[in-house]
């Protein structure tokens, strides 16, 4: 066989293979965004990306190092269209090694990995940590709209995924005694007394938290219920932790996924049977995490 004839030859076959697909060499997952690890076990989380048709009609892996070797799991995902998001649920067991995989449709059985290596934890890792304060609902909830707005947001505000984790929101009042929506920074007074709006970790019997990270923080930002937009800013800077910010609005109690195991009725004396009161929905910038927030006063 002549070597003219080789070449031409081998240069068929390499076009055979996935990577003479046009699209096969131009995938990159630098486009397509993951939370910040580590993932709580049998939980969800929002995938999202530029353009978002990267992440539409995709698989979802999980690569783990099990017993000297690696395991690949497929994910059970779904794209929700409310977010522009895939959603993507870990799996139970945790492991110290796990990386997040995506099939490529234009490269026949190619996985490419997107997001960093992480860790999958159980939920004791997430309490009280200092990377991931605030409680998160183990499954991504879709707002939806037009909500019921409270008329007014003063006093406690609790989440139904830790029964202690509260904030105390005191905005600031129009001459009239009407709530404003800016809200007046936590401080204390000349007498040693708390006002304002603080970050705090609620007891039974007026008996508060103390050495929690989310205790006395206090809360800067807005809460405009007339155009149904919520921006807050939790200051840590008194624990070294520095500041987090939250977005969000008021939703429908009713869109609540169901299985997420909500407890309300305030720290002390859970109430059964009792429907969902006022609930925010707050998105952190810092973790990409959910925070569900409902208004005990309710």
């Amino acid at each position: 066989m002549s070597k003219p004839l080789i070449l031409a030859l081998g240069f068929t076959a390499v076009c055979i293979l996935p990577a003479c697909t046009p699209d096969c060499n131009l995938f990159t997952s630098d486009n397509i965004v993951l939370p910040p690890g580590p993932y709580q076990a049998n939980t969800e989380i929002a995938i999202t990306a530029n353009p978002v048709s990267l992440i539409q009609e995709r698989d979802f892996h999980l690569s783990v190092r099990q017993n000297n070797k690696t395991e690949i799991t497929l994910l059970d995902s779904r794209f929700e269209k409310a977010l522009d998001a895939a959603v993507v649920k870990m799996p139970d067991q945790v492991n110290s090694s796990a990386t997040v995989l995506m099939n490529d449709p234009d490269c026949t059985g190619s996985l490419v990995p997107i997001g960093s290596t992480t860790s999958i934890q159980s939920k004791s890792f997430f309490v009280d940590n200092p990377f991931f304060i605030t409680p998160a609902p183990p499954l991504i909830v879709i707002p939806s709209s037009p909500p019921t707005i409270p008329g007014n947001i003063v006093n406690d505000w609790f989440s139904p995924n830790n029964r202690k984790y509260c904030i105390w929101f005191k905005p600031e009042l129009d001459e009239n005694g009407n709530e404003l929506k800016t809200i007046k920074k936590g401080f204390f007074d000349v007498d040693g007394n708390r006002k304002g709006s603080w970050e705090l970790a609620a007891g039974c019997d007026n008996i508060e938290g103390t050495g929690e990270l989310y205790h006395l923080n206090p809360i800067t930002g807005i809460v405009d219920k007339e155009n149904n937009l919520i921006s807050i800013r939790i200051d840590r800077t008194s624990k070294n932790l520095g500041f987090e910010d939250f977005e969000g609005f008021f939703v429908d109690p009713d869109q609540m996924p169901a299985g997420s195991d909500y407890n309300i009725g305030g720290v002390c004396r859970p109430e059964s049977g009792r429907s969902m009161p006022k609930l925010m929905f707050l998105v952190s910038r810092t973790t990409q995490r959910q925070l569900l927030l409902w208004r005990n006063d309710d």
